[in-house]
C-alpha cells in the first residue's frame, strides 16, 4: 500500500481534507461547508462549533473510504486552522457559547474575547481550546484538558515563542477568569490517535503558516504572498523579527516564519467579482492607472500600515471603471512591496524565491503588475493550500525529524514564473513613490 499523509484545514467558511504522498502528489481532496459566521452589533463574530464536529467526522469518513478504494495507507494527520479562533467550554468540554473567530470585535485578543463571553455566562470553571485542540479531543476521544496546543495556534493567545510556554500575563489573566489553558507543545508533536481509522495526529501550525509551507520550499529567504480575501505574507528566516502589525512563528527547530496580514486583497475589488476575467483583460489593455489608491473596504488596517481608523484613500478620482479596477490591482501591489520592505528593514531575509498562492494568483495581469512593482520574478505553483501544508507537517512529525528539516524532503512545484514588464517599470515606480506620499500621514499618525 502506498503511504500518504492527511492534512485538514479549517478555514472560515469551509474545511478541506487532502491525502498527499511524500512526492507531493494529491490522491484525494474533499471539502465540507461550515456554519456561517454570525455577526453581532457589538462586533462579535462567532460560529457554531457543532459544525466543526460535523465537518471533521464527514471529512474523515470520506477520506478513509477514498484511501481504501485506492489502497492507500494513511500514516499520519495534522489539523491547521485560523490563528486565534477558539471555543470556551465547561469542565466537561461542552461549549458554553459559540466559538469566537480570530477577528471577533469584542476585544483585541483571544483571552479578552473569552472575558466577554464569560460576562454573559454563568460562573464556573472553564477550559480554553483553539479549533485544533477541540477537534483533536473529539477525534481521539480524549478530554480537552489532556490535549496540548501548539505554539503557533496559541501565539496570539499569549505564548512566549522563545520559551514555548505561556507568558506570565496570559496565565494571570486566565486564572483571574477561572480559565484553564492547555499545555503547549511544538508543531510536529504527537497528540494522540484517532478512534476511527487509528491515525496518529500531530500538532500543526496556523493556516497562514501551512499555506506558506505548502509551496514546498522552506529554505531561508523564501517568501510567499497569499492572495485570498486578504493579503497574507510570510518569509522564512533564521531569526525572529517583530514590529507593529507583524510577528514571527517558530518553525521547529531553527527557522522562523515572519509575516503579517493586510485588510487589502480580493475583498478590495468585490464589486468587480462577477466577471474578473473580463476586467483583467481590460486592465491589461489600459496600462498604468491615472491615480493611486489604498483600497480599503472598511475601516482599519493591520499591515503594512497599523491604523485602526484608516479608510480608503485615493489621490484623485478614476477616469472610469477600468481605471478604477486597474488602480486597485496596483494599490495592493504597492502595499505588498511596502510590506516586504518593512519586513526587510526589521531584519527579514527575502532574497530567495517569491511564491504566490491563493485565488488572486490566477490573475495574469495582477501577477505581472506585482512583479513589475516588486522588481522581481514571481513564481506560481501548480497546487497549494493550507491543507497540503498540514499534510506536510504530518509527514515531518511522523518521520521523527524537527519540522523544518522534515519539510526539506518536499520540493516546490513551480508552474510558471512571471517576470516584470519592462515597458511599465518606470511608470509604476513613479506611482509607487506617489503611493508612499499618499499614505505617509497615516504612518505618522498611527504606525511606527
Amino acid at each position: 500500500m502506498k503511504e500518504v499523509f492527511l492534512g485538514i484545514d479549517f478555514a472560515t467558511q469551509s474545511a478541506r481534507a487532502v491525502l498527499l504522498d511524500i512526492d507531493s502528489n494529491i490522491h484525494a481532496r474533499i471539502t465540507h461547508d461550515l456554519a456561517p459566521v454570525q455577526r453581532g452589533a457589538d462586533g462579535r463574530l462567532t460560529q457554531d462549533p457543532a459544525s466543526w464536529i460535523t465537518a471533521i467526522d464527514s471529512l474523515l469518513q470520506q477520506i478513509l473510504v477514498e484511501a481504501e478504494k485506492a489502497t492507500l495507507s494513511i500514516s499520519a494527520m495534522c489539523i491547521t486552522a485560523t490563528s486565534g479562533t477558539f471555543v470556551l467550554t465547561d469542565k466537561n468540554g461542552e461549549p458554553i457559547a459559540p466559538a469566537a473567530m480570530y477577528n471577533d470585535g469584542r476585544a483585541g485578543s483571544p483571552l479578552g474575547r473569552a472575558e466577554a463571553i464569560i460576562k454573559e455566562s454563568a460562573s464556573g470553571q472553564y477550559l480554553f481550546a483553539h479549533t485544533a485542540e477541540y477537534l483533536v479531543a473529539h477525534l481521539t476521544q480524549q478530554k480537552i484538558s489532556d490535549i496540548s496546543t501548539d505554539w503557533s495556534h496559541a501565539l496570539k493567545t499569549g505564548v512566549d515563542i522563545n520559551t514555548g510556554q505561556w507568558k506570565a500575563e496570559a496565565l494571570a489573566q486566565a486564572q483571574s477568569l477561572s480559565i484553564s489553558l492547555p499545555t503547549v507543545g511544538a508543531p510536529g508533536t504527537l497528540l494522540g490517535t484517532t478512534s476511527l481509522g487509528a491515525i496518529p495526529i500531530y500538532a500543526g501550525m496556523t493556516d497562514g503558516c501551512t499555506a506558506q509551507i505548502s509551496v514546498g520550499d522552506a529554505s531561508i529567504g523564501c517568501a510567499v504572498s497569499t492572495l485570498g480575501t486578504t493579503l497574507v505574507l510570510k518569509v522564512v528566516g533564521s531569526k525572529e523579527i517583530a514590529g507593529p502589525g507583524f510577528y514571527s512563528h517558530l518553525l521547529p527547530k531553527d527557522r522562523w516564519l515572519a509575516g503579517a496580514a493586510s485588510n487589502l486583497g480580493g475583498i478590495s475589488f468585490d464589486k468587480f467579482k462577477s466577471d474578473i476575467a473580463q476586467w483583467d483583460n481590460k486592465a491589461a489593455a489600459h496600462g498604468p492607472a491615472s491615480s493611486v489608491v489604498y483600497p480599503l473596504v472598511g475601516t482599519g488596517e493591520r499591515f503594512p500600515i497599523a491604523n485602526k481608523d484608516m479608510k480608503e484613500i485615493r489621490s484623485q478620482a478614476p477616469t472610469d471603471e477600468v481605471d478604477e479596477y486597474r488602480s486597485i490591482l496596483e494599490g495592493i501591489a504597492f502595499a505588498e512591496r511596502l510590506a516586504y520592505e518593512t519586513l526587510a528593514a526589521a531584519g527579514a531575509d527575502n532574497s530567495g524565491t517569491l511564491y504566490t498562492v491563493g485565488g488572486g494568483s490566477k490573475s495574469a495581469i495582477w501577477s505581472r503588475i506585482r512583479a513589475t512593482v516588486l522588481h522581481r520574478p514571481i513564481s506560481l505553483v501548480k497546487t497549494s493550500g493550507s491543507d497540503i501544508g498540514a499534510a506536510m507537517i504530518a509527514a515531518a512529525g511522523h518521520r521523527g525529524a524537527d519540522v523544518g528539516a522534515g519539510l526539506d524532503v518536499f520540493n516546490s512545484s513551480i508552474a510558471q514564473v512571471i517576470t516584470p514588464d519592462e515597458n511599465e517599470m518606470v511608470a509604476l515606480e513613479n506611482r509607487y513613490q506617489e503611493f508612499l506620499s499618499l499614505i505617509n500621514p497615516f504612518q505618522i499618525a498611527g504606525i511606527r
